[in-house]
């Protein structure tokens, strides 16, 4: 079993500058738990996972570049390597894709709500 270390939670006033902010839907799950968690880490048997904070999420996009190499994703964290964790905006699922060549042809499809992306952990 997966253990999840959470960072405090982020200002009402900051979930909702995140939701004006983004023109897409999110995964089902995705906002309750960043309401509770400003981010957070989870550590399974055999893997590791970055949830960003949801007040820099729209920073970290911007200085990956997303919007050029990934469009139509959004990243809301990473295997703390050189593995990431996107959204895709059209559907609102979640997909694993690198850093390094990101796009939608690397991706590969995780799960279709947070809270099932957070159950495989």
């Amino acid at each position: 079993m997966a253990t999840i270390d959470k960072n405090d939670p982020p200002r009402p006033s900051e979930v909702d500058a995140f939701l004006e902010d983004i023109d897409f839907n999110l995964p089902s799950g995705f906002i309750e738990f960043f309401s509770a968690a400003n981010g957070a880490e989870i550590v399974g048997a055999d893997r590791y996972i970055v949830l960003w904070p949801l007040t820099d999420m729209i920073m970290l996009n911007s200085e990956y570049n997303v919007s050029l190499y990934a469009p139509g994703f959004f990243i809301f964290g990473s295997d703390g390597g050189d593995m990431a964790f996107a959204i895709k905006k059209e559907s609102g699922y979640i997909y694993e894709m690198p850093f390094i060549g990101m796009g939608e042809e690397e991706s590969f499809l995780i799960s279709d709500s947070f809270n099932e992306f957070i159950s495989k952990y």
